[in-house]
């Protein structure tokens, strides 16, 4: 269950394969890179593209994508809070950090869902999670392969991040993709095996895409044709539920500082018309214009 790569071995797949194209187009398609501000503050009305791909009669593949009104590091912010992740993610009935690591954690979760007449599906999961501030190394993911030692490559990026030298904040054109991953993988709970990436890429300055992948296979037990519609869905109502969230931080960041740069304005503007005031006793007239203007400018 471990997802290590053994020495000399290589990953499966080919990241430009047909699939990833089209993971690529579709998210896309929701917003250029660069969109306009009246585009980024419609991303609620933007809808979640996924895809689920059988990889065997026992498993399944899935990949999501969604735009979020919100810089990276605000997404990455709440993906790693993981004491707070069940705050904001409702199929999350319980959320535990059992142990805290330098790149991630070990986490036990529960998620529920209603089916119908008030019965609710379940599972519990323990979760590996590990965090690539570069993104994560791409002989670590395929599209088709060994799910022992691999993960679902998610949509968007690139082979490489190439990104990691650049300047994110001096960047004038999405020309460079920038991209954050969290892998998770579990090691105990109720599926045979549970694992993916989140990705949190850039946009632009105050926006983002999340991608979603992951590989489910239930116990024997467990037919995934019976739950493959309730992950689908439960993945949609998640990833609508982090951008929902994630905006409403980023909002508030906004109003934070708006609201800092208004209380550090007024001081400076009560100096200026002292000083103002001042120079107009013992100097021309003309200096007080000068004044006026100080003090306008910083306002």
């Amino acid at each position: 269950m471990r997802s290590q790569l053994q020495a000399g071995q290589r990953a499966l797949g080919c990241p430009r394969s047909g699939i990833i194209n089209l993971g690529h187009q579709q998210y896309r398609a929701f917003v250029k890179p660069g969109a306009s501000t009246a585009t980024k503050k419609h991303s609620g009305s933007q809808s979640v593209a996924v895809e689920l791909t059988n990889t065997s009669f026992s498993s399944r593949k899935l990949n999501a994508t969604v735009l979020i009104g919100a810089p990276l590091d605000v997404v990455w912010g709440a993906l790693t809070d993981y004491d707070n992740l069940g705050t904001f993610i409702p199929s999350l009935v319980e959320n535990r950090c059992l142990e805290r690591r330098p790149q991630g954690c070990l986490l036990y979760q529960v998620g529920a869902q209603d089916v119908a007449m008030g019965v609710k599906f379940s599972a519990a999961c323990t979760l590996e999670i590990q965090e690539y501030p570069m993104g994560i190394p791409d002989g670590l993911c395929t599209v088709d392969g060994n799910w022992d030692y691999y993960f679902p490559r998610p949509w968007g990026g690139s082979s490489s991040n190439d990104s990691t030298s650049a300047s994110v904040s001096s960047m004038s054109s999405m020309e460079v993709d920038v991209w954050r991953d969290i892998s998770f993988s579990a090691v105990e709970g109720d599926f045979k095996a549970f694992k993916g990436i989140w990705r949190i890429q850039m946009n632009d300055e105050d926006s983002s895409f999340l991608h979603y992948s992951l590989f489910v296979k239930p116990h024997p037990w467990l037919p995934v044709g019976l739950i493959q519609s309730r992950i689908k869905n439960e993945v949609v109502t998640n990833l609508k539920a982090v951008r929902r969230h994630t905006e409403h931080v980023y909002k508030r960041q906004v109003k934070q500082q708006q609201q800092q740069q208004q209380a550090g304005a007024g001081p400076l503007s009560s100096a200026s018309s002292s000083t103002m005031s001042s120079s107009t006793l013992s100097t021309s007239s003309s200096v007080g214009t000068d004044a006026d203007d100080t003090a306008g400018s910083g306002m």
